[in-house]
Order: structure tokens, then C-alpha cells, then sequence
């Protein structure tokens, strides 16, 4: 039997062998998570606070920034300390991260007291114990993210895979004992519960392979090479959650209560169309290092990368469009938003395209490549730009010329329907913009010792 399975590993290759196995196991989970997602948190969460939930979540990716910038860049290296075997120096970059985290939690407390009465004000709710929840959901993520970036390098694959099937059963247990007592609160609780599991067995898992036997060697002069990697990685980073945070408090601030608690149901049923494209990129990212380092293989793993994030998507996406209405006549709790049933299929597209154009983002800095920069920048700050000038164009007022504020007045941008249209347009610019990179770089092939900076 054993032989059978390593016969048809070899046959399948590493990405869609780990990819199939990770697929599996977050599939149990997800199944949890979508009972959590569409039916326990609404039936808990009153309509007026649904569109609130998403918010809270995208905003404490705000506190663990840093922590976040800091784990990313460092499991590049630890993927290629894994290839040399350089286990002393994948303990060292642990125990910095975790050094890290100490002083991230501290400047997250401090910063918290500044900004959370005003984001709670915005999103018209009472903050009680959200405050501190928010602070620790946003660093116990990277937290998690260490140790599993850690068993990524180090192509740990069946333990993240064991891992996963754990994590939603926890998670809906805590979700149980928490939401009845103040929904919000339960909500952001249950999400903590999955990354400290993850962090309790990552650190368990690597016990054996990070003992203390394994001594912590010095990390020389990769030091240097991990700055210059930093800093393009940190802008990409900072900006990219930085907006996505800010978009996400415009669904709730500028859009009624009824639109915005039925862009959290959509979002939830047309997230699956990502399902796919998650799992692949999750094991891509120690692949694509490993390609970068022995220089071969690149060009097939990332056209096996993109056709694995899309095509599961697009299936999602056609089952999403024609069915929608039905789908959201099933559950009672959902018939609300069935007059939104198009704007689904429409965003379970963009989340197809958005998973399949962050895979490849992940694939090119997973190989130390930030060329799409330049294009990704302006697209980001265009998506968000437009949605927040013209839901705003009051602040416009005396600035711009009337008949310019009068025609965005016209325009009724304050609308779900506006919003996901553009979102999707701005998806479909970014894969353009890819396609054209990929075109170009094949006809103009560029030095790959190049730097960026």
C-alpha cells in the first residue's frame, strides 16, 4: 500500500500531491466553517450588526502588521535553510519572530487605545470587550503563521494536514459556548481559537526537528540579503492591508445596514470558489522558493499554480451564477439578500481572479521577485481610491468644479450593486496586467540576478 501512494505522488509531483492533501483537510474544516459562516453567526448576530463582522476581522490584520511583515520574509529563508538543512539557523529566525511578537503586542495595546474608539464609532457598535479581542486576534495570527510557515519550509505537510482538521471543530466549539453571550464578542473569539491551536502543535511538531540537540547558529551575513528583501515586501504588505481594511469598513460605513449584512452573506457563499486556489498557493510557496533556488521547474510549477487556483474557481463561479437565487432561498435566514442573488455569481468571480492573481503575487515573492509592483500600486489605490471618493463626494465640495461633484452625486455609488461591479472590473485589470507581464517577459526575457531595488 505504501509503495502504491509513493508511486502515485511521484506520478501526481509535489504540488498537486500536497495540494490534493491540503485540499482534503481544510475541505473538512471549510464545511464547519461554512455552518459558522452562514448560519450560527447570522442567526446570533442581529441583522443591524452583520455588515460588522467582516470589518472586525480585516481590522485587526491592522495590529498584527508588523508581526506580519516580519514572518513572511522569514519563511522564504526558512524554506531555504530547510533545502540546506540549516536547522540552527531556522531556530534562530523562530525565536527572533517570537522575540518580535512580545514587542508587537505591547505597541498594539498602546496603539489600540488611539484608534478603536473612533473605528467602533464608524462601525456602529459598541466596543465593550471587542477592544482587546481585536488586538489579540490580529497577533496571534502571525503568531500561528510562524510555526506553520516553519512545517511549510520544512515540507511538513501531514502535520498541517492533521492540523487543519482540528482547527474548525474548536473553533465551533468556542463559537457555541462564546456567541450567546455577546455575538460580536463570540465571533471574534472563535476566530482566535483556530491560530492558537495552530501555534500549541506547530510548536509541538517541531520539537523533534528544533530540539536541543539542534543549536541556534548565527544567521551572517543573510542578514543583509533579508533587509533588501524586506523592504518591497513591507510596502506590498503594509498597503495591501491597509486598503483591504479600509474597504472593508466602507461596506459597512457607507452602505445600508441591509446591503451590508447581504455582502457578508454573499461573501460567505462565494468565497468557496477560492477554496481551490487557497490550498494550491499554501503549498506552492516552499515550492516556488526550492524552483528559485535550483533554478529549474519555475515555469511549469507556476503554470500548474495558476491553472489550479482557477479552473476549481470558475466551476464555483457558473454553479454560484446560475443557482444563486435558489441557493439563497434554501435557509430562511438567507431569503433576505435573495434579491442580490446576481451580484453572487459576480463576486464569486472576482474571489476566482482575486485567488489566482494573490497566488501568483505570493509565487513572485515567494521567489524574491517584485516587478509587479509597479502595476499592482496604482491598480490597489484605484480600487479603493474610486469606492471612497465617490461615496464621499460631499468632501469634494468647493474643490472640484459642481458639475464634476454633482455627476458623482448622480452616480449613486453608495450601492452594493456599485461596489462589487467595481471590485470585479478592478480583478480583471489586475489579470490583465499579469497577462501582459507574463507576455512581455517571454518575448523580453530579464536578467533574474536583476534586483528590484
Amino acid at each position: 500500500m505504501t509503495e502504491a501512494f509513493n508511486r502515485l505522488r511521484t506520478r501526481f509531483g509535489e504540488l498537486w500531491w500536497w495540494s490534493a492533501i491540503i485540499f482534503i483537510s481544510c475541505r473538512f474544516g471549510d464545511l464547519i466553517n461554512a455552518f459558522i459562516g452562514l448560519w450560527l453567526v447570522p442567526k446570533y448576530v442581529p441583522q443591524e450588526e452583520l455588515g460588522a463582522a467582516l470589518p472586525l476581522l480585516q481590522f485587526s490584520n491592522v495590529f498584527g502588521l508588523p508581526l506580519t511583515i516580519l514572518v513572511v520574509p522569514f519563511s522564504r529563508w526558512l524554506t531555504i535553510y530547510a533545502t540546506q538543512g540549516e536547522r540552527g539557523k531556522i531556530k534562530r529566525l523562530l525565536s527572533i519572530v517570537c522575540y518580535g511578537a512580545l514587542a508587537a503586542f505591547v505597541l498594539s495595546v498602546l496603539a489600540a487605545r488611539f484608534v478603536l474608539p473612533q473605528f467602533f464609532e464608524r462601525l456602529r457598535i459598541t466596543e465593550g470587550s471587542l477592544g482587546l479581542l481585536i488586538v489579540c486576534a490580529g497577533l496571534i495570527g502571525p503568531v500561528a503563521n510562524v510555526f506553520n510557515n516553519a512545517l511549510q519550509g520544512l515540507k511538513r505537510f501531514k502535520a498541517m494536514s492533521i492540523i487543519n482538521i482540528f482547527g474548525a471543530p474548536l473553533r465551533l466549539g468556542v463559537m457555541l459556548a462564546a456567541m450567546p453571550f455577546r455575538a460580536l464578542s463570540g465571533y471574534v473569539l472563535g476566530q482566535m481559537a483556530t491560530p492558537a491551536l495552530n501555534t500549541a502543535a506547530g510548536w509541538f511538531s517541531l520539537r523533534k526537528e528544533l530540539g536541543k540537540d539542534v543549536k541556534s547558529a548565527k544567521l551572517g551575513k543573510d542578514v543583509r540579503d533579508m533587509a533588501r528583501y524586506l523592504v518591497p515586501f513591507a510596502a506590498y504588505t503594509a498597503i495591501g492591508t491597509l486598503l483591504g481594511s479600509w474597504q472593508a469598513l466602507l461596506f459597512r460605513q457607507r452602505l445600508p445596514e441591509i446591503e451590508s449584512a447581504a455582502y457578508y452573506i454573499i461573501t460567505r457563499l462565494a468565497e468557496i470558489a477560492s477554496y481551490g486556489g487557497v490550498s494550491v498557493a499554501f503549498v506552492m510557496f516552499p515550492l516556488a522558493v526550492e524552483a528559485r533556488e535550483k533554478r529549474s521547474g519555475e515555469a511549469r510549477l507556476l503554470r500548474n499554480m495558476l491553472l489550479g487556483t482557477f479552473l476549481p474557481g470558475l466551476a464555483v463561479t457558473l454553479l454560484l451564477g446560475i443557482f444563486g437565487k435558489w441557493i439563497l432561498g434554501i435557509v430562511p435566514l438567507w431569503r433576505d439578500y435573495a434579491p442580490y442573488a446576481l451580484l453572487l455569481g459576480a463576486y464569486a468571480l472576482r474571489m476566482t481572479i482575486f485567488s489566482s492573481t494573490s497566488a501568483y503575487y505570493s509565487y513572485e515573492t515567494a521567489a524574491g521577485r517584485f516587478r509587479f509592483i509597479w502595476y499592482w500600486l496604482p491598480l490597489s489605490l484605484l480600487e479603493t481610491g474610486v469606492l471612497v471618493a465617490f461615496t464621499g463626494y460631499g468632501a469634494f465640495e468647493g474643490i472640484l468644479p459642481d458639475a464634476a461633484v454633482e455627476w458623482m452625486r448622480n452616480l449613486n455609488a453608495g450601492r452594493l450593486s456599485f461596489f462589487i461591479w467595481w471590485l470585479l472590473a478592478c480583478s480583471l485589470a489586475q489579470a490583465a496586467a499579469i497577462a501582459a507581464q507574463l507576455f512581455f517577459e517571454k518575448r523580453l526575457p530579464l536578467d533574474e540576478n536583476r534586483q528590484l531595488w
